[in-house]
């Protein structure tokens, strides 16, 4: 089913992700509450604090964060 203004769902931004707002900028979805078009999030932005944003209208994307490569235990010897 194609996403209509009657059923959205915004599956990507959920608690703990990070998103950019293309004002406020990057920031971290502190809790996401609703569903479909009803759905809002608490983002806390790196520079303009708190904000709670209708995910309808707010044009949030997930950032993509590069994990840092893990290094081995152990090692030579």
């Amino acid at each position: 089913m194609a996403p209509t203004p009657e059923n959205i769902e915004f599956p990507d931004i959920q608690n703990g992700v990070q998103v950019h707002h293309p004002t406020f900028g990057v920031g971290k979805v502190v809790v996401r509450t609703g569903s479909d078009e009803n759905s809002k999030a608490l983002v806390k932005f790196k520079e303009e604090g708190e904000k709670k944003l209708s995910l309808k209208h707010a044009n949030l994307y997930v950032e993509k964060v590069e994990e840092e490569p893990k290094e081995e235990e152990g090692g030579e010897g």
